[in-house]
């Protein structure tokens, strides 16, 4: 169903283009005419679009051929006005191009309130762009003046502005585009200020989704997974993460355009997928050695040493030359699978080979106080005090 016709589109394309009128000579009835002619088509356009079902596709189509047509009036206006320049009309010529450009954008506007959802996917028109992009622009940079005088975490920031700057700059872009980068960053101002915590909540509530942001999200929980030794520990973690990325979803926020799955749902699907991982960790753990009191029978054993010092106790080994450095993931999976601490009853092998390197100063303090007692011991009882 084409409710644009067809005389409307070859009269704005072709009997007032201004290379059709160089030359031509306009009576005023002629003029009275072009605005008796737009005025009854573009009626009978707002009469089939107030009876349109629910047929989108049809109606999106016929809302991006207005757009079209009003970009062509703009471009006779804005660019190709030069080839009237000394036509002795040109003034009242312009007059009427102004006239059919303010009657198409009308038309425009009152389809996005008769089909806002359709509406917002198509391109904004070229006479509208201009005011769109430089109201996204100044709220862009009120933007960055905020997050540069708070403490977010530059990586967070420069993600955040790069992909807003991006969403500008986009080429085609849409109403939805539009309104969504506004109304986001309207959210962000009014909620300031925020902590790092704070402003990703706010960007998964709102569907802010962007792949450098998820990917963002993903290594910030794969570095917290890190820094936790025992596997029952990081499953706490994560059901806790799941819960918060839940009450976030839950919460009424922006819609993304053109994205069929939700960020929120996406980072869960991330969320479960490593829970189970770690489930299934713990139940081949289980199975190996039954629970607990399987390793009073030797098959494991207990260390007293926190994992970071336990850690840092085998990187001594190695780099002195009494464990090989050959299969670093498999020595450290050996070490995990078969020792366990007070505080970590099942050891992440990949947290245990993390906390080796990631050493802090205190940690070094601590073991090296553990290494002179060994010293101590020694000396005591093989008599090497005097031994040189």
């Amino acid at each position: 169903m084409n409710f644009i016709p067809i005389k409307l589109q070859q009269f704005v394309r072709e009997s007032i283009s201004p290379q059709n009128l160089i030359g031509k000579h306009i009576s005023p009835q002629e003029f009275i005419k072009w605005k008796n002619f737009l005025t009854q088509e573009i009626r009978s356009v707002n009469f089939h679009f107030l009876n349109a079902s629910s047929l989108s596709q049809d109606v999106a189509t016929q809302l991006t051929q207005i757009v079209n047509l009003s970009n062509v009036v703009n471009s006779y206006i804005l660019k190709k006005f030069k080839l009237l320049r000394d036509h002795p009309q040109a003034k009242k010529i312009k007059d009427h191009y102004n006239y059919t450009l303010n009657l198409l954008d009308e038309l425009i506007l009152r389809s996005n309130d008769l089909f806002p959802g359709e509406a917002g996917k198509i391109k904004i028109p070229q006479s509208n762009l201009f005011e769109t992009i430089s109201t996204l622009k100044t709220a862009y940079y009120k933007l960055t003046d905020f997050l540069q005088v708070s403490e977010i975490e530059e990586e967070l920031s420069e993600i955040v502005l790069s992909a807003i700057s991006k969403y500008i700059q986009k080429k085609n872009i849409t109403g939805a585009d539009a309104e969504y980068i506004l109304s986001l960053i309207t959210l962000l101002i009014n909620k300031f200020p925020f902590d790092n915590q704070q402003l990703t909540g706010l960007l998964i509530t709102h569907d802010f989704n962007i792949h450098e942001f998820y990917l963002y999200c993903i290594k910030s929980w794969k570095n917290r997974l890190g820094d936790i030794a025992g596997l029952h520990e990081q499953r706490e973690m994560l059901l806790a993460e799941k819960d918060r990325l839940y009450d976030l979803h839950t919460e009424k926020g922006l819609t993304m355009p053109c994205h069929k799955k939700n960020l929120a749902a996406e980072l869960d699907a991330f969320l479960k997928e490593k829970y189970d991982i770690v489930s299934q960790m713990v139940k081949l753990r289980r199975k190996l050695f039954e629970d607990t009191q399987k390793s009073k029978t030797g098959r494991r054993f207990q260390i007293n040493l926190p994992v970071t010092q336990f850690g840092l106790f085998i990187r001594m080994q190695i780099e002195r030359g009494l464990l090989a450095k050959e299969n670093l993931g498999e020595l450290f999976a050996f070490f995990a699978t078969h020792f366990y601490t007070p505080n970590a009853l099942y050891i992440s092998a990949d947290s245990l080979l993390k906390k080796s390197t990631d050493v802090e100063f205190s940690t070094a303090q601590k073991l090296k106080a553990h290494l002179i007692g060994m010293l101590n011991w020694l000396n005591s009882n093989y008599n090497l005090s005097n031994y040189n």
